[in-house]
């Protein structure tokens, strides 16, 4: 059917439907219809058919079976749909008092035709729009868009095709802004949201969501946060359980097991809370089992998306380097590493756990920059067997009020799926963590202060319940908050090394120096692993640049001009060198 054919059909069928009352009725729903027109209406004065003879309503009705046929529906179908269309050309939902008016008959004859508008509603043809007062229907944009191309509509093909869960969950939303609105009740809600749930049966999310034995309200709560995680990856505590219930005694009995962890979907750990200092401001994410629950095979496309703030380092990635330490530093780092040994790690999370102890294992590296800090735990990590979630310090502190502490909690609630889903857990690393873990201020000094101090917080709460690693590094280790200092099991010193540390590091780096070359650089300068590095990177440009190694006055040339402030004056040694 041409889109002109349909529109002038429709058009003639609003003009000739109008009045009709239960004479066309009856023509296309005879069974349903005819007893109660005889009870009801044949007899009321008020019917007037004598305008419509039997040629009128044979062609009333063939109209009826072409719109019919190409809706793919009954003919009384299609005259419910043709109210809802001229109820649409007038920009208005059509509602029960619209059809038996349209027909002028009373009420109770049309009682019949509540399963037909049911169907229409199931299939997708038309969509619920009602107040708390009645009920009203609006024609999906599917069957408008069929209709003005002329194309007929397969409601079967519609519903494959375009209707899944991420359009089911914003339906829920969508009901949800209904009852903010104030036009249905909490009740309603939860009513149509069992309705929509028994429409759409045969998607697996709601089937495997069903299989959780959630009550419906648990249930509406969740497809909420799965709408919210779409749209802004969060969801406010405060502002969705105030759209959903009207009582705040619900809203704040809910509200106290969200921030007790007694609330079901935490339970079952499908959503996790991003808490801030102030419960208002805290909010719900989906966490891995919940992000799998509802985006099945799209999973992997949202998990390419990394948090921005952590870089995951695999073993395999992490270069093996030799590393020197005095007698002591080594003995400690060794009882870490030794620890954090997959099978010593594991035996020793039940034994805390047996005792009430905290499972977690946290350590700080301190001391002078240069001095191994960071490459120890890459190395720890790599001999070790764990991944690196490398946090990226600076993007976690958020320019925008608010923001930072989000962040912050983000990194931990991402770690600890890390570490759910993940073989070994991985090393949460914090490099120059004095930038977190700094003393906090006075409170009432600066919203800045208040909100390092809520940062810090956090922190300190998560390392409480910390589960897996966590090693910081700081080169500021005075500025460490004394609250932190108790939360780290390890606190390791890294000083400059040793003369004999230093002689095998000279002789790792440049392994054709002579033994007493190396121990005359060794005694001579007090460096840090870092520096000595330096020196062997310039080493390295003048044997590129002049094709030769160079003679051992010329790196204690290099070696004196390496830290800044020194008093002697003139050129880098390898740029003397060129002016040679």
């Amino acid at each position: 059917m041409k889109k002109e054919d349909i529109l002038q059909t429709l058009s003639f069928l609003s003009l000739k439907m109008e009045n009709s009352g239960t004479v066309l009725l009856e023509a296309v729903a005879p069974d349903s219809i005819a007893h109660l027109d005889a009870a009801l209406t044949r007899q009321d004065e008020a019917y007037d058919t004598s305008e419509f003879d039997k040629t009128g309503i044979k062609k009333v009705v063939e109209k009826l079976e072409k719109v019919a046929e190409f809706l793919g529906i009954t003919p009384i179908q299609a005259a419910i749909m043709t109210v809802a269309f001229s109820c649409k050309i007038q920009d208005n939902y059509m509602d029960w008092n619209d059809v038996h008016k349209f027909f002028n008959v009373k009420s109770m004859v049309i009682l019949p035709l509540k399963k037909d508008f049911e169907y229409l509603v199931s299939n997708k043809y038309l969509k619920r729009a009602g107040t708390r007062h009645y009920v009203e229907y609006d024609i999906e944009q599917s069957v408008v868009d069929s209709v003005m191309s002329g194309h007929p509509f397969d409601p079967c093909v519609l519903k494959e095709a375009h209707f899944d869960r991420y359009q089911f969950v914003s339906e829920i939303s969508d009901l949800i802004e209904q009852r903010r609105d104030g036009d249905i009740s909490t009740t309603e809600l939860f009513d149509r949201s069992f309705e929509l749930e028994q429409q759409n049966d045969t998607l697996p999310f709601i089937q495997n969501v069903r299989k959780l034995n959630l009550e419906s309200r648990d249930r509406v709560f969740f497809y909420e946060i799965c709408d919210d995680f779409l749209a802004h990856g969060e969801t406010e505590i405060t502002c969705t359980l105030k759209d959903i219930y009207s009582n705040p005694s619900i809203r704040f009995r809910i509200a106290r097991e969200l921030m007790d962890e007694s609330h079901i979907l935490l339970k079952l750990d499908l959503v996790s809370v991003l808490r801030n200092v102030m419960f208002s401001d805290s909010n719900l994410v989906l966490t891995e089992k919940g992000k799998h629950l509802f985006l099945e095979e799209d999973f992997e496309l949202f998990a390419k998306s990394k948090n921005r703030n952590q870089k995951l380092i695999y073993p395999e990635d992490i270069q093996e380097k030799p590393l020197f330490y005095d007698e002591e530093l080594s003995q400690q780092l060794n009882l870490l590493k030794e620890n954090l040994q997959e099978d010593r790690f594991v035996e020793l999370q039940k034994r805390l756990e047996g005792q009430s102890l905290p499972k977690g294992v946290a350590a700080i590296f301190h001391g002078l920059p240069g001095t191994g800090k960071t490459e120890t735990a890459m190395q720890i990590a790599k001999a070790t067997g764990r991944p690196v979630c490398h946090v990226d310090i600076a993007s976690s502190k958020s320019c925008w009020f608010g923001e930072s502490e989000k962040l912050i909690k983000r990194i931990f609630t991402d770690y600890a799926d890390q570490c759910k889903k993940a073989v070994v857990k991985p090393i949460l690393l914090f490099n120059e963590a004095d930038a977190l873990f700094s003393k906090r201020k006075d409170s009432s000094s600066s919203n800045v202060a208040q909100t390092e101090n809520a940062i810090q917080n956090i922190i300190l709460e998560e390392m409480e319940k910390l589960e897996g690693i966590l090693i910081a590094t700081t080169n500021l280790i005075d500025n460490l908050d004394g609250a932190f200092e108790r939360r780290f099991l390890f606190k390791i010193r890294f000083d400059n090394p040793t003369v004999e540390a230093k002689q095998s590091i000279w002789k790792s780096k440049l392994s054709w120096l002579s033994e007493d070359e190396n121990r005359i650089l060794a005694e001579r300068y007090n460096f840090s692993g870092g520096e000595i590095d330096n020196i062997v990177r310039k080493v390295i440009m003048e044997e590129v640049l002049n094709g030769k190694r160079p003679d051992i006055r010329f790196i204690e040339d290099l070696c004196r001009h390496e830290k800044i402030g020194n008093k002697e004056t003139g050129s880098i040694g390898f740029r003397r060198c060129l002016l040679r």
